[in-house]
């Protein structure tokens, strides 16, 4: 199933996109391309900043020009923003260009592990990302090839990380 395709990692803000493919990409040996902070070198600011001073229609303006980018590239694992599902072309380009795991992990425990000031779209109001899951929820439904739930956070990173690979193993088989 994989033929070199690149796995695109999706989910809600703060639901472990980053840490798991990361791990991801060290166990496949593949290159770990995080989309958050290709955006940042490539418009040398933060996201808070590019959302501050340009807006959100600027952002995903961005986000799927890197998206359409990296799309292209072999042996690859990229963490996406949690808004990449919002665009139908972003949808579109994950489902036919490689493989898109969905971490679904409840809004509710996300709050409770993650700090709402270091995220953008939820620095004014953590409650948000409730919002945020209601509006999302399908669209990560329909782009994903494989859904991964994820409801707890193990004391080991490492647990959470096995389970996630057992989930997802099949499409390296």
């Amino acid at each position: 199933m994989m033929n070199n395709k690149t796995i695109f990692i999706i989910g809600l803000p703060g639901c472990g996109k980053s840490a798991l493919s990361k791990m991801l990409a060290e166990k496949l040996n593949y290159n770990l391309y995080d989309m958050d902070s290709f955006i940042e070198k490539k418009e040398n600011k933060t996201i808070t900043d590019i959302f501050a001073d340009n807006g959100e229609a600027y952002f995903r303006d961005i986000e799927s020009k890197v998206l359409e980018e990296l799309s292209n590239l072999n042996n690859a694992v990229i963490s996406t923003g949690g808004g990449i599902v919002l665009a139908e072309k972003n949808r579109k380009i994950m489902k036919e260009k490689g493989v898109a795991i969905f971490i679904d992990r409840n809004a509710d425990i996300i709050l409770q592990n993650i700090d709402p000031r270091e995220r953008p779209l939820l620095a004014k109001d953590k409650n948000k990302l409730l919002e945020l899951s209601k509006q999302r929820d399908s669209l990560y439904r329909e782009t994903a090839h494989i859904i991964f739930t994820h409801n707890t956070w193990e004391d080991n990173i490492n647990d959470t990380f096995e389970n996630f690979y057992n989930c997802i193993k099949n499409i390296f088989d």
